[in-house]
């Protein structure tokens, strides 16, 4: 199996009958179907939807991007209706007219751990392509070291998280980290001398308006995360890049420190 797009519901969908709709309350089996079939008898079309547990489990979070464009019921009238259900503690509803982004969840947090913040990764890229510009090979260095830091710091972020389920970090999951912060989907497996490492849709370093493949940070957070697992001292190897197939593929050795 590959990938399907996620999309944050932090950006709404287009039309001019968008409403934002979030509705909380005592979580149970069943809750959700329940709100959707109110939301449904009033033929209102749900275009994308949020769903959430607070870290108790008791009370849940549903946010909604709903089109009343086709509606049997006002938007009022919904509101109505889900107030009306026994489980349900409060109801929210915000016209989207004129406006990009969502107005009822902040922040966005990774596993119940530190805030999560959005960065566009054509922008993200950018700036390490500046900072190679400005610094030449000392500035891929800077971005090497960074990625390593930054990825032991989310890491031991989210430690008390991995310890509560049972997890380890193991490769399986630093897979699933790095897939889940969207940097791209990375297959690793251990070898003797290290690990082979395949990143498919990574985000690029262009320079002089072609792709140059994965930066330096991208690849040194595959060796921070890899330090988790191995304990010891590694380095990466060169990048080879296919265009056609959006992967990249590079080995990271085990090395003898001092």
């Amino acid at each position: 199996m590959g990938f399907l797009p996620r999309f944050l519901m932090s950006t709404r969908p287009p039309g001019d009958e968008v409403y934002e709709l979030l509705v909380s309350g005592k979580d149970s089996v069943g809750v959700l179907n329940k709100i959707t079939s109110v939301i449904s008898d009033c033929k209102v079309n749900f275009v994308s939807t949020h769903g959430q547990a607070d870290e108790s489990g008791e009370t849940f979070i549903n946010a909604f991007f709903c089109d009343f464009a086709g509606a049997k019921a006002t938007p009022e009238e919904l509101v109505g209706r889900l107030r009306k259900l026994p489980f349900v503690t409060e109801v929210l509803l915000e016209p989207m007219k004129g406006l990009m982004f969502e107005r009822f969840m902040f922040p966005m947090s990774l596993m119940y751990a530190d805030r999560a913040l959005t960065l566009g990764a054509r922008a993200f890229v950018e700036m390490e392509q500046r900072l190679v510009e400005i610094f030449g090979t000392a500035g891929e260095t800077m971005s090497y070291e960074q990625g390593k830091a930054y990825a032991e710091s989310t890491m031991e972020s989210l430690d008390k998280y991995r310890e509560k389920v049972g997890a380890k970090w193991d490769l399986p999951n630093i897979e699933g980290l790095f897939r889940a912060e969207g940097w791209g989907i990375a297959t690793i497996n251990e070898v003797p001398e290290g690990y082979e490492v395949s990143v498919k849709s990574p985000p690029t370093i262009g320079r002089a308006g072609a792709p140059e493949g994965p930066g330096k940070f991208v690849v040194g957070m595959i060796v921070g995360m890899l330090r988790a697992h191995s304990g010891g001292h590694l380095a990466a190897g060169p990048v080879e890049r296919d265009p056609a197939a959006e992967e990249c593929r590079f080995s990271v050795k085990k090395v003898k420190h001092g």
